[in-house]
């Protein structure tokens, strides 16, 4: 019953048949140091602010005391080049908290953060003095427009990320939405984004608890975190989030994944892939959320060398995962998917989806979810298609037929264009 009910709840909300806009794509610069993404034709349509050092008690360093320094920096960057703001409300001073010397984020971050503040009750009472003054700073520094969105804290679900109640965050929500608006009534707020959780991470337990806790009141758009050991597992965690959403009467909301990328030092302290999978990682990854009802995805990030990995610090140079991020990026924006990824008939492993080009090109990308890095296997593909794109930027003819898929998905399409075509 529980697989009929999903079915129905994509049926109505999934992006199939609807154009890719640039608009899906958001993405993190961390350090004020690096080059700005678009500068190098890394096109996306948002910025996120975690990890920019602009959190909470970053800029709020005592009472009634505001650093704007950074954040000025960072939100003219982000109006330069035509990208809108998202601002994670999270990590609260610590003259403000609970526990001011509290260990948070295993000792990364200064201590009290993963705290709520202390004029703030488990049961969600008190005044939230001091997270009200705060919005109202912010608001009225930055003026209505310059913030499109505010997240509401960081990973809740995460103990070294947040050491509140449910009930907490709820009231934190809703005094966030309502000083937000009250200087900005087109500002958006974004639910508490959580990483996933039971046995295989895959479930949205804490989306649940928030939810049925009454902070679906006072959210505009569910927010969830999208890092997976295989890409295609970001479907199952959409999924759940979308069965959690109807059941807590909050399907016609959007959808965003406000970060993520292959599963390495936070949260699951995994490795990260070898780099030269990780092209093909990123490009399934997305394949993979395009497949689902989300409507924006922030990469994570551009200049990180454990996640994302497109700006090599020490090289100064754009990486081969930003090398191939342009290209499919440049087939995916503008195109219609009419066929969500999934695996064949017949097959568990070997995963395609369909596209509508903007020029009316029809493409699939095809790959293996089973086989190791360098390994392929010989598959026959749909007399349609001539020719397959890779993520090197090379083109090449399809023979008799049929050609070899690997790890990393390659692009097929019915026609031939200016392609740099090898024989």
């Amino acid at each position: 019953m529980k697989r009929w009910v999903l079915a129905f709840v994509l049926l109505l909300t999934s992006p199939a048949w609807a154009q890719i806009s640039s608009q899906f794509f958001g993405d993190h610069v961390i350090f004020p140091t690096t080059p700005w993404p678009s500068t190098f034709n890394v096109q996306f349509s948002s910025w996120r602010s975690v990890s920019s050092n602009v959190k909470w008690s970053d800029i709020n360093t005592a009472p009634g005391v505001y650093n704007w320094t950074y954040l000025d920096q960072w939100l003219a960057t982000a109006q330069e080049y035509d990208q809108s703001v998202l601002y994670t409300f999270y990590y609260t001073p610590a003259w403000a908290s609970q526990c001011p010397l509290c260990i948070c984020n295993s000792g990364n971050q200064l201590p009290g953060g993963c705290y709520p503040p202390n004029d703030l009750n488990a049961d969600g009472s008190g005044t939230d003095l001091y997270l009200k003054n705060f919005i109202t700073a912010l608001m009225q520094h930055v003026g209505p427009g310059k913030i499109k969105y505010i997240e509401i804290w960081n990973e809740p679900n995460i103990p070294a990320e947040y050491m509140g109640t449910v009930q907490q965050l709820v009231t934190m929500a809703r005094d966030v939405r309502t000083v937000a608006r009250s200087y900005d009534p087109n500002i958006q707020i974004i639910s508490p984004p959580e990483t996933g959780d039971g046995p295989n991470s895959s479930e949205m337990q804490y989306l649940a608890s928030y939810l049925s806790a009454g902070g679906g009141a006072y959210v505009d758009i569910i927010g969830l975190h999208g890092y997976v050991l295989n890409p295609e597992d970001i479907i199952t965690r959409v999924n759940n989030t979308m069965i959690v959403m109807q059941q807590y009467g909050q399907n016609g909301k959007p959808v965003y994944i406000t970060e993520g990328s292959w599963c390495a030092s936070h949260p699951c302290n995994a490795i990260p892939p070898p780099s030269n999978q990780q092209p093909g990682f990123i490009f399934r990854h997305y394949l993979s959320i395009l497949s689902t009802p989300v409507q924006k995805f922030y990469m994570y990030a551009f200049d990180s060398s454990q996640e994302g990995n497109f700006w090599s610090i020490v090289g100064g140079i754009l990486t081969p995962n930003a090398t191939a991020y342009q290209l499919f990026y440049s087939w995916l924006v503008g195109s219609n998917m009419t066929q969500p990824c999934q695996a064949q008939s017949g097959s568990s492993s070997i995963w395609s989806c369909n596209f509508t080009e903007s020029q009316g090109t029809q493409a699939e990308a095809i790959w293996d979810t089973a086989l190791a890095y360098g390994k392929t296997i010989t598959v026959t593909v749909p007399s349609q298609y001539v020719q397959y794109l890779d993520l090197y930027g090379h083109a090449y003819p399809i023979k008799n037929h049929q050609l070899q898929i690997g790890y990393t998905p390659i692009w097929l399409e019915n026609s031939t264009g200016p392609r740099d075509m090898q024989y």
